[in-house]
């Protein structure tokens, strides 16, 4: 019986702030996504991220993202790149900016081109702060030849991404113990933090702990709400938190908000909506 992620325990998780701090101190996330095809996706993630107590949300997207994407929000700080989509070309930029991040969101909208993940690989291998891979960034784990890398990795499939990912065709569930066992020896060989999402998630750690976290309804299954998650993943690991815990509290925290939506609009919510509600489950 797997074990429950319980209000208890992630409550007391919360990264606790200085009254005495200043800005830039309670995280810096760098969120790299978007592309022609998908604007809106890292815009959710900063959301999340802002909306979950981080002090400062980067975007980097490519210069045809980035006049609608600088005009959504004045709390957002926009920079652009060449192009309409990522490739190899900026990541030597995109690495070093990042360095004076906390944490880094590697995914919502680049899409699925050769030259994007090549671009991720770099990144992924050379800016060294906590890292989360969200989308289409999470198959760069299967052009990585030597794990563990020096940074903490928090991975965000659900389960069409997790069955690419390991290449079998297998739906975890808690009471296909083999399926569970999948899950804990990908995160251990591979030294990752998994939310596995879904109607349950699954939040699996480095050392192969596995919990359930049952917060959250049908309505988040509206476009949109696995990057407003991500982003809070980001930005508690940008507060601190260890790998494992941010994905706990991210999982169980994003999904009340969605609770909480779901007792005032039903099930016609959107993620925006997700991202605004946070603070209130915070």
């Amino acid at each position: 019986m797997l074990k429950q992620i319980k209000r208890s325990t992630v409550r007391n998780l919360l990264p606790v702030r200085s009254e005495k701090s200043h800005k830039g101190q309670n995280g810096r996330v760098l969120i790299i996504g978007g592309s022609v095809d998908y604007h809106g996706a890292p815009i959710l993630s900063a959301l999340g991220s802002i909306y979950s107590g981080a002090d400062l949300a980067y975007l980097y997207v490519p210069e045809c993202n980035f006049d609608c994407t600088r005009s959504i929000s004045p709390d957002l700080v926009v920079r652009k790149y060449a192009g309409e989509y990522l490739t190899p070309r900026h990541a030597e930029e995109i690495i070093k900016f990042g360095k004076g991040c906390d944490s880094v969101l590697i995914g919502p909208g680049l899409g699925k081109r050769q030259q994007t993940r090549e671009a991720v690989l770099d990144i992924v291998k050379n800016l060294q702060i906590p890292t989360v891979l969200d989308a289409d960034a999470i198959m760069v784990l299967k052009e990585i030849e030597k794990f563990p890398l020096n940074q903490p990795f928090v991975v965000t499939p659900h389960q069409n991404e997790f069955i690419h990912l390991v290449d079998r065709d297998v739906k975890v569930d808690e009471n296909d113990t083999k399926s569970v066992i999948l899950l804990r020896s990908l995160s251990m060989d591979l030294h990752l933090n998994v939310i596995l999402k879904g109607y349950k998630d699954y939040v699996s750690s480095e050392e192969g702990v596995v919990e359930i976290n049952s917060t959250g309804n049908a309505g988040m299954t509206v476009g949109g709400s696995g990057d407003v998650l991500a982003g809070v993943v980001a930005s508690l690991l940008a507060q601190g938190l260890e790998g494992f815990d941010a994905a706990r509290c991210a999982a169980y925290f994003t999904g009340l908000a969605g609770d909480r939506l779901s007792k005032k609009k039903g099930f016609c919510y959107s993620a925006s909506d997700l991202a605004a509600e946070l603070p209130y489950v915070l």
